[in-house]
């Protein structure tokens, strides 16, 4: 037995809804800069990737973003933080699912291009479109920007080093916890579906 359309919508909002809920529980991550913030938001929709397909992910990510942005804006004015956590997240939900998805099994090699694909675009988002667009928008120079994250990673001295040395990190440690937390559960979670629905 397959889900109807209502119930895949269904599910899909109150997963949205779990994930709205979460966004709001962020906590620091010590030798990371503060406004750095860590959260388990993206297991909702890892959950949803991996039931009901990478675009069911994509889309609880879109509706938790949309909703965070119409009810407490945006510290820059426009949902450049909301794009950005919408990227990372799609990517992060979006990727895995879609392995899973259509090969219904997951090995080393696809867990390395996942992580590998995901650091890398979101070095060059980072880079080139959202913290130009962050730092531009609050009014703040690269040198003054910059200095947040040395005094954190004497290693960042400017800013292409910032994003590779506390950046990149930050989001290994990021993916290594939604996936470590949410895929045994997703995975449990796939398999009494599927008995169900047999």
């Amino acid at each position: 037995m397959t889900l109807s359309r209502l119930q895949r919508t269904t599910t899909i909002g109150i997963l949205a809804a779990c994930s709205i809920i979460l966004y709001y529980f962020k906590f620091p991550v010590p030798f990371f800069p503060p406004f750095l913030t860590m959260d388990i938001s993206d297991i909702p929709a890892l959950i949803g990737a991996i039931t009901l397909g990478p675009v069911a992910g994509v889309a609880i990510q879109f509706l938790k973003n949309i909703i965070d942005y119409i009810t407490h804006g945006s510290y820059a004015g426009l949902p450049v933080g909301q794009m950005a956590n919408f990227c990372s997240g799609a990517l992060i939900v979006g990727l895995i699912g879609m392995f899973y998805h259509y090969q219904k099994k997951l090995n080393l090699w696809i867990f390395a291009i996942t992580i590998l694909v995901f650091l890398s675009t979101m070095y060059l988002l980072n880079y080139y479109f959202i913290l130009p667009a962050i730092m531009e928008l609050i009014g703040v120079t690269k040198e003054q920007y910059v200095g947040q994250f040395t005094s954190f990673n004497p290693l960042a001295t400017d800013f292409r080093t910032a994003v590779l040395y506390v950046i990149v990190p930050f989001n290994m440690l990021k993916i290594g916890m939604i996936y470590g937390i949410g895929l045994p559960f997703s995975f449990r979670l796939d398999r009494i579906l599927n008995s169900k629905r047999k």
